[in-house]
């Protein structure tokens, strides 16, 4: 995975930036609980469970906001029955691309 440093905005594939050797530990840490979340949505939608799918994507969504994280918001709240939040979460998404 590729985090930017927020120091110098360099791309870095290791938890130390190449450039400036910022510590970039804790937001390696935030996108691989957000990898797990989305991960875990996929699979409670293959599940058919959308209320669980729903939640894992909200909490991904939270973690870092993406056209990704939207898609798969929406998804699922689609899903779940929730048309109000998969129009916004589309709404979002769109804004975004």
């Amino acid at each position: 995975m590729v985090i930017r440093c927020p120091v110098c905005k360099a791309d870095n594939t290791a938890t130390t930036c190449r450039r400036c050797k910022a510590d970039l530990t804790l937001l390696h840490t935030l996108e691989q609980q957000r990898q797990a979340a989305l991960a875990l949505a996929r699979r409670a939608l293959a599940d058919h469970s959308p209320v669980e799918a729903q939640s894992a994507a909200a909490l991904a969504d939270q973690l870092r906001r993406d056209e990704e994280s939207l898609q798969l918001l929406a998804v699922t709240a689609l899903a779940a029955g929730d048309h109000a939040q998969a129009y916004r979460a589309y709404r979002l998404r769109r804004e975004l691309g």
